[in-house]
């Protein structure tokens, strides 16, 4: 039975055993339409008194979690979608996670957060996240208000001297970037007394993974938007090691370039966003070889002829960058940090 009562924990015996419940049901330990342990089987175990467990069945019972049937027992149902639920859930099972990794039991987790009771949330900080196209800027922006108790106002990098001109005292505590902006931002928002953070932002598993299983000496295509963002893309590739490819860098702007290279690369690595407008154009260098086909064109007729050979399409693999950890966790402690009111004014 996966089921443990701490009785010198201040957490109740009716809350520990309840929520050890919940949490089996869950997670599918418990199953759906399984049997639970009869309430005195229950007890006796426990070593708990049979009133007690009683009472949490009861409780689960009405908050749906489990069905009493006369003369049979205590099963297990479909447990209610709670939006809230899960998420508190989910954070308890991240806290749970990082205080493994450093040692700290459950039960010390607990008396510490028993100790922080009436203490209510910590007020969010406001902060800055700049960044140099949309798609990322809100990407980055919604990880670390997943993360972290703050509100993030999202500039892009182009908006971000218009942003504060004027303005003396701008309401944020910290400004954000990637380490790729981390000059630009800091020129513009440190004459303010606002300090800029750097944060690394790694490319995806998966997406390396895909480079990683490619043939050495495949050319790829490593497209994006902008000068800067073609940079940033482009770091990100170098610093994952995959000197078995060859990479050729195209800026999507560059609508004929980028047709070129339909025909000559075995794959194309972008952003998600990049990626759509990368399909737009493979749709249209497909029908526009249609066309040239309908139009009698030597070559193009050769290649609709059955059985010649054509150009297979690229292989587009979606580059999205996420946050490192590492970094998030250090912001986390920078905002611990500073003082519970600006000293600025406001």
């Amino acid at each position: 039975m996966d089921l443990q009562i701490n009785s010198k924990s201040r957490v109740s015996v009716h809350v520990q055993l309840e929520e050890q419940i919940k949490h089996l049901i869950l997670t599918g330990r418990f199953a759906v339409g399984s049997r639970l342990p009869s309430i005195r089987a229950m007890a006796g175990f426990l070593r708990v008194n049979r009133n007690t467990v009683a009472r949490v069945i009861s409780d689960l019972e009405r908050e749906g979690y489990v069905e009493s049937r006369r003369g049979s027992g205590v099963y297990v149902v479909e447990p209610p979608v709670d939006a809230e639920d899960l998420e508190r859930r989910e954070v308890v099972e991240r806290v749970m996670d990082l205080a493994a990794a450093r040692g700290i039991s459950v039960e010390d987790l607990a008396s510490a957060l028993l100790a922080r009771a009436g203490s209510g949330l910590r007020e969010k900080v406001q902060i800055l996240f700049v960044e140099c196209t949309p798609a990322e800027l809100n990407q980055f922006s919604d990880e670390l208000e997943a993360q972290l108790p703050v509100e993030v106002e999202r500039v892009l990098l182009e908006d971000l001297r218009d942003r504060v001109a004027g303005d003396e005292s701008p309401p944020w505590r910290l400004a954000v970037t990637t380490f790729f902006h981390v000059h630009e931002v800091q020129d513009i928002v440190e004459p303010l007394g606002i300090e800029t953070v750097a944060l690394l932002a790694e490319a995806t598993l998966e997406s390396l993974r895909r480079l990683t299983e490619l043939p050495a000496g495949t050319p790829v295509g490593v497209v994006g938007w902008g000068k800067t963002c073609m940079e940033n893309l482009s770091s990100s590739i170098e610093g994952a090691g995959l000197d078995h490819l060859e990479f050729t860098e195209v800026r999507i702007e560059d609508e004929e370039r980028v047709r070129e290279l339909l025909g000559e690369m075995r794959a194309m690595v972008c952003s998600t966003v990049t990626a759509r407008r990368l399909r737009e154009i493979m749709a249209s260098e497909s029908v526009d070889r249609r066309k040239r086909s309908a139009f009698g064109r030597s070559t193009a007729r050769r290649l609709e002829e059955p059985g010649a050979p054509r150009p297979a399409e690229p292989e587009i693999i979606e580059e999205d960058r996420t946050l490192d950890k590492g970094g998030v966790e250090m912001l986390g402690r920078m905002l611990r940090r500073l003082p519970l009111a600006d000293t600025r004014d406001t």
